[in-house]
C-alpha cells in the first residue's frame, strides 16, 4: 500500500494554491466577482469581528450593514470580502483546526505588506493584524480592497495582442523593482534564511518529491542530481522574493496596463531574485501538451505575449544589471522542478483518495514529462517561445505596407530631392514658396493611387500603432515624405481628434477634407513677443480673436501673440 511521507507546511501550502488552480473557468474578472458564501468549516462569529473592527477601523460601526463573503481563490488561508456601507476590505486568516508548526503564518504576510506598502510599493494597504483568537477563532488581519482585474488565464483572452504585451511588461517591470528593494530599508533583513537560497530549495524540494514518489522516475533522479551539481555561483545574492509571482497574482487596473496589488504573499522570503524570474517566465517553455493547470498553461503561439528574451531584457534594464543571465536554465529547471514535485504531491494524495482536485489523477502523467522538459533546458536542447513572438512585431498587415513604403521611398520619393530643394531655393523671396511644388503633388497623386495615404488614422488604414511607428520611422529620412503619404504633421493630429470627438457636421466639414488632402491645418505658438517670427513658445491663453493676412494668421490677445503657420490651403 502507498503511504505518503511526512511533508514540511511550505510545500503543503504550494499544493493548496496549485489544488484551486487546477480548473479554472474564469479568465478575467474582479475580486468580488468571485465570491459566495462563507463555506461551512470555515464560518466565523461576524458579530464579533464587526464589534472588534469597529473598535479598531475608523468608517466601521456596529450599527452599519456588515456582510460577509469568502473568495473562492486563497484555500490555504482562508480569504474573505469584508462590506461595510461605506467601503469594502479582505480578510485573511488561518484556517481552523490543527495545523502543522510554522505553516498558515498571516503574521508574515501582513509585516511583509506592511514593509513594502510603506515603501510605495503597489500591495494592498494592510490595516490591522490581531492575534486573539477569540474574536474569530483564528489569528487574521485585514487590509484594503484593491478595485481591478485579475487574470486567472496567463494566456490574458479577451484583451488585444498590443494591451497583452503591456500588461506582461508591466508586471516584469513591477518584479524587477521588488527586487530593487532594499532589506535594510525595509526593516526585513531577518525574514528569511539568507544566502543559499538555492541550494536549500534544491534539498527541500528533492525530499518533498522523494516523500510523494509512487515509482521510480529516473529523469526526475537525474533532475535533481543535475541541480544539485550546478548551484549558482552567486547563491548568496538575497533579495525579497514573492516566491509565486505570476500574472494571476496580480491586480491590474480596470482599463490600464499597471499594476495595482501584488497579492498572494505567503510564500515570500529572501533569497535569489532569479528564482521569481524564471518562475515567471516558466509558461513560456511549458509543453502545450501539458494542460493539468490552466493558470500555468503554454503560452506559445499567443500572440502579443513576449519572448524571455524581451522580458528579461526589460526586467534587467529596469534593475539596471547586465542582459546577460548565464545560469537562467538552472532557475528554469529549479521551477519546473518545483512543479513536477507539487504535480507528484497531488497524484500521492489521488491515490490516497484525499485529494480535491477533479483531475488529480493526470498529475502523475505530467511529471516525467515536466522532468524531461527540465533536462533538454539543462542540456540546451529546448527553444521557448518561436522567435516570431517578440515584444514590438508589427502585424503581418503593417510589415507589407511597411516594406511598400520603404520601396516607394526609394523609388519616388527620396529622388525628388535635389528637386523639391530647387524649387525652394528658387522660390525663397516670391510667395510661391508658401505653394506645394508640383513634383510633391504628383508624388502624392502616386502614393494615393498605391493604396499608401492616410496611413495614420487605425480605423482608416488598418494598422497598430506599432505598425505606423516603423513607417513614421520610414517617413521621417525625408522632410517632406509625410506629406507625400497624408501623414503630416500637424494634420494627423487634427485627424485625429475630429475622427474621435467631432460631430458629423465637424467631420463633413473638417475631417473628410483633410483625409482627402484638400485642405491643411495650421501650427499654432503662443508668446509674449509681438512680432510672429520671433515668438519664444509660451503654450497659454488659449483663446483668441484671429486675423488673416495674405499667406498667414495673425492673433492677438492682451500682452499674447499667436503665429500660424503660412500654407495656402490652410483653413482657419
Amino acid at each position: 500500500m502507498f503511504v505518503l511521507k511526512k511533508t514540511s507546511w511550505r510545500p503543503l501550502e504550494i499544493f493548496n494554491k496549485i489544488r484551486v488552480s487546477c480548473f479554472h473557468g474564469e479568465t478575467m474578472f474582479n475580486m468580488e466577482d468571485q465570491t459566495s458564501p462563507v463555506r461551512e468549516q470555515h464560518r466565523f462569529n461576524t458579530v464579533n469581528l464587526q464589534r472588534y473592527l469597529s473598535g479598531n477601523i475608523r468608517g466601521v460601526s456596529n450599527n452599519d450593514t456588515f456582510t460577509v463573503r469568502q473568495y473562492s481563490a486563497g484555500q490555504s488561508n482562508p480569504t474573505f470580502l469584508i462590506q461595510t456601507p461605506s467601503k469594502r476590505y479582505v480578510l485573511r486568516k488561518k484556517p481552523p483546526g490543527m495545523l502543522l508548526a510554522g505553516a498558515h503564518k498571516v503574521d508574515r504576510e501582513y509585516w511583509v505588506q506592511k514593509a513594502l506598502f510603506s515603501a510605495g510599493f503597489p500591495v494592498p494597504e494592510p490595516l490591522l493584524h490581531c492575534t486573539d483568537s477569540g474574536v474569530i477563532g483564528t489569528e487574521f488581519y485585514l487590509m484594503e480592497h484593491v478595485q481591478g482585474r485579475i487574470f486567472r488565464d496567463l494566456r490574458l483572452p479577451g484583451v488585444c495582442a498590443a494591451e497583452r504585451a503591456a500588461l506582461y511588461v508591466a508586471a516584469v517591470e513591477v518584479l524587477a523593482r521588488l527586487h530593487s528593494l532594499d532589506l535594510t530599508s525595509l526593516n526585513l533583513e531577518g525574514y528569511g534564511k539568507g544566502p543559499g537560497y538555492c541550494k536549500r530549495q534544491v534539498s527541500t524540494w528533492t525530499k518533498q518529491y522523494r516523500a510523494a514518489a509512487h515509482k521510480e522516475i529516473p529523469v526526475m533522479d537525474k533532475l535533481s542530481e543535475w541541480l544539485n551539481c550546478n548551484l549558482p555561483t552567486n547563491d548568496n545574492e538575497v533579495a525579497l522574493v514573492h516566491g509565486d509571482f505570476r500574472v494571476d497574482n496580480l491586480i491590474f487596473h480596470p482599463t490600464e496596463a499597471r499594476v495595482l496589488a501584488v497579492l498572494d504573499w505567503e510564500l515570500s522570503t529572501t533569497g535569489q531574485p532569479m528564482a521569481d524570474l524564471a518562475y515567471f517566465l516558466m509558461p513560456n517553455y511549458w509543453p502545450n501538451s501539458l494542460k493539468i493547470i490552466s493558470s500555468m498553461g503554454s503560452l506559445k503561439g499567443v500572440e502579443g505575449i513576449p519572448s524571455p528574451d524581451d522580458l528579461i531584457s526589460i526586467y534587467c534594464r529596469s534593475r539596471d544589471i547586465p542582459c546577460s543571465l548565464p545560469q537562467l536554465n538552472f532557475y528554469m529547471d529549479l521551477s519546473i522542478f518545483k512543479v513536477a514535485g507539487i504535480a507528484q504531491g497531488i497524484y500521492a494524495r489521488h491515490l490516497l483518495g484525499n485529494a480535491s482536485a477533479p483531475n488529480a489523477a493526470q498529475f502523475g502523467q505530467s511529471v516525467e514529462p515536466l522532468a524531461q522538459l527540465g533536462l533538454q533546458i539543462a542540456e540546451g536542447r529546448h527553444e521557448s517561445v518561436p522567435a516570431d513572438v517578440k515584444l514590438f512585431c508589427q502585424t503581418p498587415k503593417g510589415q507589407a505596407i511597411h516594406q511598400q513604403v520603404t520601396e516607394f521611398m526609394k523609388r519616388h520619393v527620396l529622388p525628388a530631392q535635389q528637386e523639391v530643394a530647387d524649387y525652394y531655393s528658387k522660390q525663397a523671396h516670391s510667395p510661391q514658396r508658401w505653394h506645394t511644388p508640383q513634383v510633391v503633388e504628383d508624388l502624392k497623386a502616386k502614393a494615393r493611387e498605391a493604396g499608401l495615404w492616410n496611413l495614420f488614422l487605425p480605423s482608416v488604414s488598418g494598422l497598430s500603432q506599432l505598425d505606423y511607428a516603423y513607417i513614421a520611422e520610414e517617413t521621417g529620412r525625408c522632410l517632406y515624405a509625410p506629406e507625400v503619404f497624408n501623414c503630416q504633421a500637424p494634420d494627423t493630429g487634427n485627424m485625429e481628434v475630429l475622427h474621435m470627438f467631432g460631430t458629423e457636421e465637424q467631420k463633413k466639414q473638417w475631417l473628410e477634407p483633410l483625409l482627402a488632402g484638400q485642405i491643411r491645418s495650421c501650427f499654432c505658438m503662443t508668446g509674449t513677443v509681438h512680432s510672429p517670427l520671433e515668438l519664444q513658445p509660451e503654450p497659454t491663453n488659449l483663446q483668441y480673436h484671429h486675423s488673416r493676412t495674405q499667406y498667414y494668421f495673425s492673433a492677438i490677445l492682451g500682452q499674447t501673440h499667436f503665429a500660424l503657420a503660412w500654407q495656402i490651403r490652410c483653413i482657419c
